[in-house]
């Protein structure tokens, strides 16, 4: 049997058929010699299947001739050509009704010469279904003039007759003819249908070419953040933009690009796929695709957490960058955090933003019910306790925990203690302007840059206190050369008769060669050094709570060693830089106020601090004291976190769980809080990990789950590899999301400031997932773009 696709615009087929089938309890036996007609009905043994371009029916040809459609489509024609005609032979043909009684033979299918020879007449054919005979080259080309081309002869006694009279019918020559000319271009593949195939296939496989390339062109733009369009869309426009100038160059070099740009200017066609619009279609349709394939992934890890975080773009839009984090298990366990799009967002409050929150992940079929953690900045209608994000967030979850920003909340310990004094103040407050000084004017840089070479002066960041690292810096490591630059701008003052630079150069000249400045430019460093290291660290996506805590606690420590013996560490560097400045290295003395007596009965103060006495309590101590007050004020809501999961951080934790003989207690209230596991046999689990884990894969949570999944022990510790995806699941800091606005401010800069939100979801998409847009098959992307818009061009 063969099988055959036809393609129809309708919905509905009318086929004319002979049904009858001798094997089943339902034949029925007829002498009648006109074919039974079934119409507006399915075809037999057919599946009809919807497609996007209307109704495709797989339909089964029959070798009986009585039960070939009646109507033949050109697909089907060719179908049964190339086939040929099957003679039945190997049966006992039944008797009519005629008296005598007659019936079809072998015979009949052989002409008898008058010298004896028979030859075989091919295009006859026996129907089982309806005992007659039928001409197989006028049944396929369907000239109905007679019986054997229509409802087929079964009048046996005269079979001879007819035949011979059909044999030299005009129709039945031409018929002959039509029919082996057919089968010799099906052999030889040189049929006008099949040449038109050929054609086609090549002009669908040229059309399917230039979309990947312009797909490649786009992708390589947007993953660079530039630009695609230009003041002009025509062809070999100086003005016409990066992604125009990209075609142009590959046309060079490439024969389907330079084909395409030959149709264009010959007017051969007028779908090129180049336009702005046609680039607004694929940059949506590949955002999509990296939108679906994050979805997927998500729905495999099953938990994630939250990382939002708020910007205005250059068209004074709020923008609301989503990210969510994830813990992949296979082929290998890595942690993950995908960015989720930027969403306009009008109203800014707690409940606005919630709202937007949900609605998103609504819309990807997300459920809230799997979200196990989420992280802000530190701002109002983020972190509000009642009234904020996650506040409403906990409402509805109480199982999403949220974690403060480790960036941010740093950020704010360092702001806190720049404010702690009045000396902390002015110190940063000189920096800024030795700075503004420099950078004025090119001659004043060009005079800083010939004295100091390695380090440059930075501003002051306004918002990223701890990175004023890079301020304290140049002047910690190259203070002498700053102070020749300010001493050869004085000279230059002089001569260009400038007297405010001359005033202000020797001004800040005078304050940076004091031991006071260099002992807080010594301080400052030290504190923020440390700060920022643990800053950028915690800002990794790899980084988990255990070593949040352990940072953390680190910076902590740090601050409360330099309380003791920082003061005295700071002088010993700084002496080293005052002796080669030849500066004198005495802290001013300060006049104290005495205090007038108001009555005899009142003591005099006897006691006079030391100017070294006097910088310690009022800038030393108060910047370290704000600091660690700060720092434990701010991470103090983590208490709640550290008591669930930190028995998970590591093997010695567990090892002084079980010790203290808590850890069925702290299985428990892991499970009534999260209802995720099982405590009895995470607590069993937890006991054989402690023999079987290697010490080397105990350190951490990752190193764990790593291990379990690597040596295959998920059904081991099951309940174990839950509760470390979990506690992995939790994110430390929004950096992910700061990462993504700095995609935005070069995506939507102010020459782009009216693109448009899904232009610029379906570019950041691209920008900043491009690992997960480059393992997409970009051949799905092809054929969805051609489905998506029903161009002249069938893909």
């Amino acid at each position: 049997m063969a099988f055959i696709k036809e393609e129809s615009e309708d919905m509905k087929i009318e086929e004319t058929f002979r049904v009858k089938h001798e094997d089943t309890e339902e034949q029925t036996a007829t002498d009648t010699a006109s074919r039974t007609e079934i119409e507006s009905a399915p075809l037999p043994n057919t599946e009809v299947t919807s497609t996007a371009q209307g109704t495709t029916s797989t339909v089964i040809i029959a070798d009986d001739p009585a039960q070939w459609p009646a109507i033949l489509t050109d697909s089907v024609r060719c179908q049964i050509v190339k086939k040929g005609p099957v003679q039945v032979t190997n049966i006992v043909f039944p008797h009519n009704s005629e008296n005598p009684p007659r019936r079809f033979t072998n015979d009949n299918y052989m002409r008898s010469m008058k010298n004896g020879e028979k030859i075989l007449r091919s295009w006859m054919l026996y129907s089982m279904s309806t005992d007659s005979v039928f001409c197989f080259a006028c049944t396929v080309f369907r000239k109905r003039d007679n019986a054997l081309s229509n409802c087929g002869f079964r009048t046996w006694r005269n079979l001879a007759h007819h035949l011979k009279e059909h044999e030299y019918s005009n129709g039945h020559l031409t018929n002959m003819t039509n029919w082996h000319e057919l089968q010799r271009r099906l052999q030889t593949n040189t049929t006008i249908a099949q040449r038109q195939q050929d054609s086609m296939r090549i002009e669908i496989e040229h059309w399917k070419g230039v979309i990947r390339r312009v797909i490649a062109i786009i992708c390589h733009l947007a993953e660079r953040n530039q630009a695609l369009r230009g003041t002009t869309s025509e062809l070999n426009d100086p003005l016409n933009g990066n992604f125009l100038a990209q075609v142009e160059l590959m046309a060079q070099f490439d024969s389907v690009m330079t084909e395409h740009i030959r149709r264009i200017q010959n007017q051969e066609t007028r779908v090129h796929y180049l336009s702005g619009t046609i680039q607004n279609e694929i940059i949506a349709l590949i955002g999509n695709k990296v939108l679906e394939e994050i979805v997927r992934r998500v729905h495999r890890a099953k938990y994630y957490s939250v990382i939002m975080d708020c910007t205005p773009d250059v068209s004074h839009k709020e923008q609301l960058s989503i990210v969510l984090r994830i813990v992949n298990c296979e082929p290998s366990v890595s942690i993950a955090e995908h960015f989720f799009g930027f969403l306009d967002v009008e109203d800014r409050t707690g409940k606005g933003l919630t709202e937007v929150l949900l609605d998103h992940l609504q819309k990807h079929s997300l459920s809230l019910s799997d979200c196990r953690g989420q992280s802000y900045d530190n701002g109002s209608n983020m972190m509000g306790h009642k009234q904020g994000v996650q506040a409403r967030i906990l409402q509805l979850n109480s199982k999403a925990f949220c974690i403060p920003c480790s960036s941010h909340t740093l950020n704010l310990v360092v702001a806190d203690a720049a404010k702690s004094s009045v000396l902390s103040i002015s110190f940063f407050g000189v920096l800024q302007r030795l700075y503004n000084l420099f950078s004025s004017s090119v001659q004043r840089w060009a005079v800083l840059k010939e004295h100091v070479k390695q380090l440059t002066l930075k501003p002051l960041s306004t918002t990223r206190w701890e990175a004023r690292i890079d301020c304290v810096k140049v002047v910690r490591c190259q203070l002498p050369e700053i102070l020749d630059a300010l001493s050869a701008l004085q000279t230059f003052a002089i001569e260009k008769e400038d007297s405010e630079t001359m005033s202000t150069a020797k001004s800040l000249h005078g304050e940076l060669k004091t031991w006071s400045f260099l002992l807080c430019t010594m301080t400052w460093y030290n504190v923020l050094y440390q700060i920022n290291h643990v800053s950028k660290l915690l800002q990794s996506p790899n980084v988990s709570m255990e070593t949040f805590r352990s940072e953390t606690e680190g910076v902590k420590d740090y601050l409360e060693d330099f309380r003791e013996n920082g003061i005295a560490s700071c002088q010993t560097d700084a002496k080293d830089i005052a002796e080669n400045l030849d500066m004198e290295m005495t802290l001013p003395e300060k006049r104290q106020r005495k205090k007038k007596r108001q009555s005899l009965y009142e003591g005099t103060e006897d006691t006079q601090s030391t100017p070294d006495e006097t910088f310690r309590r009022d800038f030393f101590l108060p910047m370290v004291e704000t600091a660690l007050r700060s720092l434990s004020d701010r991470f103090s809501r983590l208490k709640g976190v550290y008591d669930l999961y930190d028995f998970l951080f590591s093997k010695d934790n567990m090892k002084q769980t079980i010790k203290n003989g808590k850890l069925h207690e702290r299985c428990k209230k892991l499970e009534q809080t999260l209802h995720d596991i099982d405590a009895d046999d995470l607590a069993l689990e937890i006991n054989s990990s402690l023999y079987t884990f290697p010490d080397h894969v105990a350190t951490s949570p990752f190193d764990m789950l790593n291990y379990i999944y690597s040596k295959k022990l998920l059904d081991l510790y099951n309940n174990l590899s839950i509760a470390l995806r979990l506690l992995l699941t939790l994110p430390v800091s929004v950096a992910s999301g700061e990462r993504s606005f700095s995609a935005l401010k070069l995506i939507k800069n102010y020459m782009r400031s009216t693109m448009g939100q899904e232009r610029l979801t379906g570019l950041a998409l691209t920008s900043i997932e491009r690992d997960v847009r480059q393992s997409l098959d970009m051949e799905d992307i092809v054929i969805a773009f051609a489905e998506d818009k029903a161009r002249k061009q069938q893909f």
